[in-house]
């Protein structure tokens, strides 16, 4: 299933339909209507785009809008210009009218450093889509930053391995700056062998970007954070995330134990007198100090070093 134009339900494991169609004409259709004009702002760019109502209006009057404003030509076949960034909504009608077929006409700059993606903004400054998996049970969720007063809109997405062999569907989240996604193949008591392949297309106006993003469900894991709780005195006991994996000695954790000045929060770093730190694989310590401090803990993958959970913290 692919993402319609207005509303994004599941989107599909293929790449985008016809993407190679005219690509050396400069335009490309990204669905059956939609088309896409590669432009190059290093240059004037000005080029004539063929437009079809449909094969079955042939030899009918039909007459074209875009943006529901009335346009010159008319036939069943015209050709109208696209100048740099400006696209169109183009839809063609009866004698009466009445609404016949459409065609969005969508503008996407060449690649190039003085043409910088400006629809989305880098995530912590490292790439533009970011995923996650809380466990190995195959699902995984990506998000990207929206650029600021540039506020776009998931316009199209592709998700599926790279073997090509991968049932996936995935939903937007309800400000479309996301999405979750599930890998129906997925085993987690397996070597994950093809790694999955992202892309996205979003939209601002009539430009659209593409993003894309290749990983492993194995290199995204983040736990959730672990069961902390005071068991007497100075002495802390956690649990394994309830929402992670089955059994502990197949997906073993390791953590990281931090006993900070109250002042202080979980990622304070200092002198060993101020600030302790203890990487172990017990879930339970017991702290020196007899009052005033903050005691954190953290869980990661022992196996596969991936994200480190958030911080579940005692006082």
């Amino acid at each position: 299933m692919i993402l319609g134009l207005q509303t994004l339900l599941l989107f599909l494991l293929q790449t985008p339909g016809g993407s190679s169609q005219h690509s050396e004409a400069g335009y490309w259709f990204l669905q059956p209507n939609v088309l896409v004009v590669n432009t190059d702002l290093n240059i004037h760019t000005q080029m004539q785009i063929p437009l079809s109502c449909g094969e079955a209006y042939e030899g009918q009057e039909v007459f074209w809008r875009n943006e529901g404003q009335e346009i010159d030509q008319q036939g069943n076949h015209i050709q109208v210009t696209v100048e740099e960034l400006t696209g169109g909504n183009y839809s063609c009608h009866d004698s009466n009218g009445s609404f016949l077929n459409h065609t969005l006409v969508l503008v996407q700059l060449l690649n190039g450093k003085s043409q910088a993606r400006k629809i989305l903004d880098k995530v912590e400054n490292t790439d533009y889509i970011q995923c996650t998996s809380r466990n190995y049970s195959g699902i995984f969720h990506c998000s990207w930053k929206w650029s600021e007063g540039r506020r776009g809109d998931l316009f199209f997405a592709a998700v599926t391995r790279s073997s090509g062999q991968s049932n996936i569907s995935c939903a937007a989240d309800a400000d479309r700056s996301g999405m979750i996604c599930l890998d129906r193949t997925h085993c987690p008591y397996t070597e994950e062998l093809h790694p999955i392949d992202l892309t996205i297309y979003v939209k601002y106006w009539y430009r659209v970007e593409k993003y894309t993003k290749q990983f492993y469900i194995a290199g995204i894991v983040k736990p959730d954070r672990v069961r902390l709780r005071k068991a007497h005195g100075n002495t802390f006991e956690w649990e394994y995330p309830s929402t992670w994996n089955i059994p502990d000695s197949f997906f073993p954790l390791h953590f990281e134990v931090k006993v900070a000045p109250l002042n202080k929060d979980c990622d304070a770093e200092g002198e060993q007198s101020r600030v302790q730190v203890i990487f172990t694989e017990k879930r339970t310590f017991s702290v020196s100090r007899r009052k005033n401090f903050l005691f954190c803990v953290r869980s990661q993958d022992t196996l596969t070093k991936s994200g480190w959970s958030e911080w579940e913290q005692r006082k």
